[in-house]
Parts: structure tokens; sequence; C-alpha cells
């Protein structure tokens, strides 16, 4: 969860119309609940985020612990929910499955007893998405002093008159180190070994803190084509080195929830970021049964999910004439030659330089006449070493 007080608003999927924002003076308040509370109609693990509000940016929020948080259906049954670490409450997804057209009320009694509850939420009908695709496009920097190239994600549907739609979107990408572990020292057979290249190929994620929503009122065809969902700059970062892949989720909404999030996005616009600011003056569906003038900073949160995914291969980049990041960028590989180090030997070279953690060793160097291993190619950790910015460990979904 976000360590700000706007992360109340990471990770929304889908609304309902039980969203009723509206504004409120809260300036008497310095210890406000703050409430990030979700359920859609995937058979997940669905968490509620509990935390305490704070004055500066720059402070970590206090979690609310210990509470007893509890989900109630239509028909009065209960879910009561666990907590996984501070502040973190999950559903049990084998128990707890949200409907279409089901109706939901989140309890909260916190450990100082007091308690809080949402307005009951309607489960909505989903919109399915029709195509996600890409194509080159250009998008000026936060501070509007460079146009960038890259991919613009696009997205195709049908709706229906009336219907107001948001898009979330979540980005995992495969990229690889420039200079990687080649070569080790085996103390077994006390030699040099050439070996499989280590934590060469990571992963790494990130999740859409935009707002794009669109409204199809007053308009004549329920159709959208080409909604651009996010822009993907290719020379600025290591999305597109290798693999891409984004998985688009669209969100039916109401009108009360497309006018808050339109007006956030107004808000938000000269930050470039929807957690730029803090938006005191918002408030959600949550209140303290016993004093409703006290503001809850936060939203319980239900809908149903439409998602499609795709994968941008490097080549589909270049394909498009669009310049990709270097890989190498920042990176060399040093030489390290046993005739610059007299009093020491190959091995406390080694222990000296890379098994102290400071360089990595990537290959050996070789006298041209003799072939004889002369010294060492050292590459510094961050760009051999690639789980220093990334994981090792394929996402379950992805496709080679």
């Amino acid at each position: 969860m976000n360590g700000k007080i706007t992360s109340f608003f990471l990770v929304l999927i889908c609304f309902t119309s039980c969203l009723e924002p509206y504004d409120v003076n809260i300036t008497d308040y310095e210890d406000l609940l703050v409430v990030d509370a979700l359920i859609t109609d995937e058979q997940i693990n669905h968490r509620v985020y509990l935390s305490r509000s704070i004055p500066n940016l720059d402070e970590i929020p206090q979690r609310e612990s210990n509470a007893l948080v509890i989900i109630t259906d239509q028909n009065n049954e209960e879910e009561v929910l666990t907590e996984i670490e501070p502040g973190v409450y999950e559903t049990d997804k084998e128990q707890f499955v949200p409907i279409i057209g089901g109706t939901y009320t989140l309890t909260i009694r916190t450990s100082r007893g007091i308690v809080y509850q949402s307005t009951p939420c309607t489960l909505l009908p989903k919109i399915d998405i029709d195509n996600v695709s890409f194509k080159a496009g250009k998008e000026w920097n936060s501070d509007e002093t460079m146009e960038l190239q890259g991919l613009n994600i696009l997205v195709d549907g049908v709706a229906s008159e009336g219907n107001y739609l948001r898009w979330l979107y979540e980005e995992d990408w495969q990229f690889k180190t420039p200079f990687p572990t080649r070569m080790a020292y085996d103390f077994e057979i006390d030699d040099w070994v050439y070996i499989t290249p280590i934590n060469h190929t990571c992963w790494k994620e990130d999740a859409a803190n935009s707002v794009v929503i669109h409204s199809f009122a007053n308009q004549n065809a329920a159709t959208i084509k080409d909604k651009k969902v996010c822009f993907v700059p290719s020379k600025e970062t290591d999305k597109l080195t290798v693999r891409y892949s984004i998985l688009v989720k669209q969100l039916c909404i109401s009108k009360e929830e497309y006018e808050f999030w339109n007006k956030l996005k107004v808000t938000t616009d000269d930050v470039g970021d929807v957690f730029g600011v803090q938006p005191f003056s918002i408030v959600g569906n949550i209140k303290n049964i016993n004093d409703d003038k006290e503001p809850v900073l936060g939203y319980f949160q239900t809908g149903s999910v439409d998602s499609e995914r795709i994968y941008i291969d490097r080549s589909d980049v270049t394909n498009l004439g669009l310049p990709v990041f270097s890989r190498y960028y920042n990176c060399s590989v040093d030489s390290f030659k046993y005739e610059d180090f007299p009093d020491q030997t190959p091995l406390e070279i080694y222990n000296k330089f890379v098994l102290s953690g400071v360089y990595n060793l990537n290959d050996a160097i070789y006298d041209e006449d003799t072939g004889a291993m002369v010294g060492f190619l050292l590459a510094r950790p961050i760009c051999s070493d690639c789980t220093l910015t990334g994981t090792s460990e394929k996402p379950d979904f992805w496709e080679d």
C-alpha cells in the first residue's frame, strides 16, 4: 500500500453506484481512518487496507491493526476477514466469492471500539473489451520540455448509451543485464569454470496510478475506438528492451463515480500523478455509525472486471522505427590483469574484488598468443545482477 494518505486510491478495480463523493471541512480532524477496500467477481483473496491519516506526505502512516473487518452480503451472510499483516485484511477466496448483482456492505470495528460502515453496494455487470492494441505515438514528458517517442496502448469496445467506463492497467516486463556472471572459481576442483549466466534475466512490474475515463452520455453510438489507455516511452525505460506485457482492466462505473474521477483528474492534471495531491475534500461511502460528522477517507468498492492481456516484443517496437532504451547505458566491464597486481595471486584478486561484492565476474581475459588466462573482466553488480532491480521469478501468467 502506498505510504501516503492518498493510498486508498490505489488498485481501484471496478466501482458501483454506491459512491457518493462530497466536500467536507476536515481541518479539525488530524487522525482519520483511511480505507482502501475493493471486492470484484474475481475468485481471489480480496483485501481491505486500513491506516490512519497523516498531516505530512513525508510521514509514514500508522497501520490500523487488530480491527474486526466484516463483509456482509444481501442474504446477511458474513465474511470475517483475516489480518495477514498490520493493517491488511483478507478474504478467503474459497469461502467468499462475490457475484454479479450481489449487494455487499463493509463493516469495520477498530481496536478503539469505533464502528464504521459503508452503504450497501451492488456488484454491477461488466462490459467486455473488444480489443487491445498498440501503435507508435508521441507524448510530452512531465515538465513538457521534451517530446518522447513510444507506444500508445489502445482499447476498442462497445457499451450502451449512458455507460461510464474507466480503465486500469498492470505492467510486467522482462529485462536482461548486459554483463552477467559467466565464470566462477570452483574450490572443489581448484580451477576456473564457466557457468550458466547468473541473474541474467528478470522481471519487473508496475500498476497504473492515472485516471483514464470515458462517458457515453449524450452519444448516439456507444462505441469506442483506439481509446488511449497509457503511453510507454521506448527510449527512456527498460520496459520494451526484451518483452513487455500489459493487462488492461475495463471498469463499468456510475455517473457519480465518473464525475468523481473526472473531478480528481482535473485536480491532478497539473501534477501529472493521481497521488501527487491529497484530495482531503473528497470523502466516500463509509461513515462512523455513531458520528456521521466524522470524515472517513476511503471507499468500499464492488464491481466486475473484464480484462485483456497483450505481449509486445522488442522487435515489434523496432519494426515501428522507434528507438529502444540501451541496456548498456552507463554500464561497462573493467579489465583487471594479473600484471597490474604483482603481489597478489589470481585467487586473491578474485577474493578482493568479487567475493567481497564490489564486482561480479563477467568473463576472463586471455592472452592472444598463448591462450592463457591473464586477468578478469569485472562488472559492477547493477550491470550484472538483475535481481537488484527486479525479480528472477517468472510471473505465473508469463508466456515466452
